[in-house]
């Protein structure tokens, strides 16, 4: 049985995948253009991320229970981490297409380290897990937070003048992510598996999603 917040932890998941694949697309015209071409892209595709991280967050508070609470702790602190990540990188954005080149691009720099530091810590709070889907967790977590410190990077280079490099770690950090994203999916993806709860019977009571009691 799938509990609703395993429902908002897969949709979380596929909002993320979504989000980082739209604000690849937008990054890659930009690239290619050196222009701001595919930027309102990037905006809206840092918009889905941050609305699906908020969705896994809510959804891992409320499977948190005793039993996981140290490791979802990690998990939600940061989902909530990303999703204020990656609102400073639309700030930061919308700054840069309303005219404030140098002071959002800075902003898109914290953000994105944000972001990082989020991913890191939902990959460790999955190395604290059992379940069968953590190890896919952690890969996915760790090339996203590697992707976000791409984008960091990249903006640093960009305010120190370096712009053609710095656009170019943006577009590597960018596609990172996917990457790691679609991991995530792959791994909230795995389908129920049985949890051994013996009833009265001798059989065991119930099932939960990828090893998460519910």
């Amino acid at each position: 049985m799938i509990t609703h917040g395993e429902d908002l932890l897969i949709s979380g998941a596929w909002l993320l995948g979504i989000g980082t694949l739209v604000g690849a697309i937008g990054q890659t015209r930009q690239t290619l253009t050196s222009t701001n071409l595919g930027k309102d892209l990037v905006l809206k595709g840092n918009v889905i991320e941050a609305v699906g991280n908020s969705l896994q967050a809510i959804g891992r508070s409320k499977m948190l229970n005793p039993e996981n609470e140290r490791s979802q702790t990690y998990f939600i602190f940061g989902n909530w981490l990303e999703a204020i990540g990656n609102t400073a990188n639309s700030v930061g954005i919308d700054m840069q297409l309303s005219g404030s080149v140098e002071e959002g691009t800075r902003t898109d720099a914290i953000g994105s380290g944000i972001q990082g530091l989020g991913a890191a810590f939902e990959a460790f709070g999955a190395s604290l897990t059992e379940e069968t889907i953590s190890p896919f967790e952690i890969k996915g977590n760790g090339i996203i937070a590697a992707g976000s410190f791409l984008e960091s990077v990249g903006n640093i280079f960009i305010l120190n003048q370096k712009v053609r490099m710095g656009e170019q770690i943006l577009l590597l950090g960018s596609w990172t992510q996917v990457f790691g994203a679609f991991i995530l999916i792959e791994a909230f993806s795995l389908g129920p598996e049985p949890e051994p709860e013996k009833g009265k019977d001798g059989h065991n009571g119930h099932y939960s999603y990828a090893n998460y009691c519910v």
